[in-house]
C-alpha cells in the first residue's frame, strides 16, 4: 500500500504545484439528464450528458486526485455499454488519468458500488480501481484511508485486491464487466465481485489498514503507470442493497391481425424507477410499461421485455404472441342469362358480410340503356345468400367486328374482402346468353 500512497503524493502533488488546482464540486446524487434512483442517497453517472470528448474533471463532481486538472479522464464514444458515452482511463503523455468522485452519508446499513469495465485486447500496464472511506483533497493520506484497491493487470492477465494477492481471477478483456460491491457497514464487511464472480471479502473498515472509518469518501478511478493505456468506466452506481432485480413479461398472448394487442410489463427488486423496453418480434418496439402493438400478418412472434433500473442493472424476460387472420367473410357470384342478367351471391366464409355494394359492368356492345348497374345489400349471413337482376337494352352479338360483351360483377362489404367474377355473353335487346 505504501507503494501506491507513494505514487499519489509524489506525481500528483507534483502536478499540482506546477498546474495549479481545479475546481472543487460535490458529488451529486441527482440530474436532470438521467433517471433518478428514488432509494437515499443513491448516486450514479453514465456521461451520457457530458460532451464527446471533453474532460470530465469540473463535471458532475468529477475532479482529479487532489483536484488537479491535468489528472483528468476524457468523455469518449469509443467505448459505451449505455449508449453513448463512457470514460476514458489512461496515461496521457505525461500525466495519468485519475479521476475521483465524492460521496456523502454512505455510512450505515447495506450498500452496492457497480462499475461497468471494458478493458481492450490492446491494453498495457496497469489500472488501479479505488474505495476510500476518508478522502479531503489536498490533504495526505494515510493507509486506513484506503478500503478498497483492484489491480487489473496487462502483462499478468489478472485482477486482483492490491492487498490480498491471493484474491486474483482471470481479466476479461474486449468485453463489459460489472465490479460489484457490496458493503454492508453495520457489520464491517466488504464482499467484492468481479464478472459475478467472487474475488474477495473482508472487512471494510480495516481493508487496508486498521483504523479506517465507516464511510464511503469517494470512488478513484486511476491509470496505475506510464505504461498505462487505455480503459473504459461506463454506468457507475451506488445505491442501498435491494432485492434483485426481476422482470415478467406475462403471456403468451394470442390476437388477430389488424386489432391491437395489449401487454403487460411488471417489474420488483432492485432500484427504482425502472426504464421498459419492449420488442414485439415484427421490428416494433415499445418504452411503456404497458403497451398495444398491431401486428400486419399471422403468426408466431418472439417478444422481449427488457427493464433497466436505476442503477443500470437490467433482466430480460420472454413471451410469445400469436397471431392469426380474423375470420373473414367470403362470397361466390353466380351469374345466369335470360331475361336481364341475373346475379347470386353467396358468403361462404366463416364471418358475416355487412355494408354489401355491387356493381355489375358490361363492355362491349351496342347499347339503348345504361351499362354500369350498382346496389347495396345491408348484410348477409354465413352461408346466406341474395340475388337480383339488371334489365338491359342493347345489341351484342361479336358482329361487324364488335366484341362478344363482357359482364364483370363485383361484390365488396365492409370487412375488407371483395370478389369479381366476369363472364362472356350474347346480347340481343333484352335476352343475354352466356358463352
Amino acid at each position: 500500500m505504501e507503494k501506491n500512497i507513494s505514487k499519489k503524493v509524489v506525481v500528483i502533488g507534483l502536478l499540482f504545484l506546477l498546474l495549479g488546482a481545479g475546481v472543487t464540486l460535490g458529488a451529486s446524487a441527482t440530474r436532470d439528464s438521467k433517471p433518478v434512483p428514488t432509494s437515499r442517497g443513491a448516486w450514479f453517472d453514465n456521461f451520457d450528458s457530458y460532451a464527446t470528448g471533453s474532460a470530465l474533471h469540473g463535471q458532475g463532481g468529477w475532479a482529479g486526485w487532489d483536484n488537479n486538472a491535468a489528472a483528468t479522464g476524457y468523455v469518449t464514444a469509443n467505448q459505451s455499454r449505455s449508449s453513448p458515452n463512457s470514460v476514458e482511463i489512461k496515461w496521457f503523455t505525461t500525466v495519468a488519468a485519475d479521476m475521483v468522485q465524492q460521496y456523502s452519508g454512505i455510512n450505515s446499513g447495506n450498500w452496492i458500488y457497480r462499475a461497468w469495465q471494458y478493458v481492450p485486447t490492446t491494453m498495457t500496464g496497469t489500472q488501479v480501481f479505488i474505495l476510500m472511506n476518508t478522502y479531503q483533497p489536498g490533504v495526505t493520506h494515510n493507509n486506513p484511508d484506503w478500503s478498497l484497491q483492484l489491480e487489473f493487470s496487462a502483462s499478468g492477465g489478472y485482477i486482483r485486491d492490491y492487498n490480498n494477492v491471493a484474491a486474483t481471477l482471470p481479466l476479461i478483456k474486449d468485453a463489459w464487466v460489472q465490479i460489484r460491491v457490496e458493503i454492508n457497514f453495520d457489520a464491517d464487511v466488504q464482499t467484492v465481485y468481479y464478472n459475478n464472480a467472487f474475488l474477495t471479502s473482508k472487512s471494510w473498515k480495516n481493508g487496508v489498514a486498521q483504523g479506517g472509518a465507516q464511510n464511503l469518501a469517494c470512488v478513484d478511478l486511476y491509470a496505475g503507470d506510464a505504461a498505462s493505456s487505455s480503459v473504459y468506466y461506463d454506468d457507475l452506481s451506488v445505491a442501498p442493497q435491494a432485492p434483485p432485480l426481476t422482470c415478467n413479461a406475462d403471456g403468451p398472448y394470442t390476437g388477430e391481425v389488424g386489432q391491437a394487442v395489449h401487454f403487460t410489463g411488471s417489474a420488483s427488486g432492485g432500484t427504482t424507477p425502472y426504464i421498459w423496453a419492449w420488442a414485439f418480434g415484427d421490428g416494433g418496439t415499445s418504452t411503456d410499461q404497458n403497451p398495444d402493438h398491431l401486428y400486419t400478418a399471422p403468426g408466431t412472434y418472439d417478444v422481449t421485455l427488457k427493464v433497466t433500473d436505476a442503477v443500470f442493472d437490467n433482466v430480460t424476460a420472454t413471451t410469445t404472441a400469436t397471431i392469426t387472420v380474423p375470420p373473414q367473410p367470403a362470397f361466390t357470384i353466380d351469374v345466369t342469362g335470360g331475361k336481364g342478367i341475373n346475379v347470386t351471391v353467396t358468403n361462404v366464409g366463416d364471418a358475416e358480410a355487412t355494408n354489401i355494394s355491387y356493381a355489375v359492368n358490361i363492355t362491349g356492345g351496342l347499347w339503348v340503356k345504361q351499362r354500369l348497374f350498382t346496389g347495396t345489400h345491408a348484410s348477409l349471413a354465413i352461408g346466406a345468400n341474395f340475388s337480383f337482376t339488371e334489365k338491359i337494352m342493347g345489341i351484342g352479338l361479336g358482329i361487324i367486328k364488335k366484341p362478344v360483351p363482357s359482364i364483370k360483377v363485383t361484390v365488396t362489404c365492409s370487412q375488407g374482402v371483395t370478389q369479381t367474377k366476369t363472364v362472356n355473353a350474347k346480347i340481343f335487346l333484352s335476352k343475354v346468353t352466356l358463352q
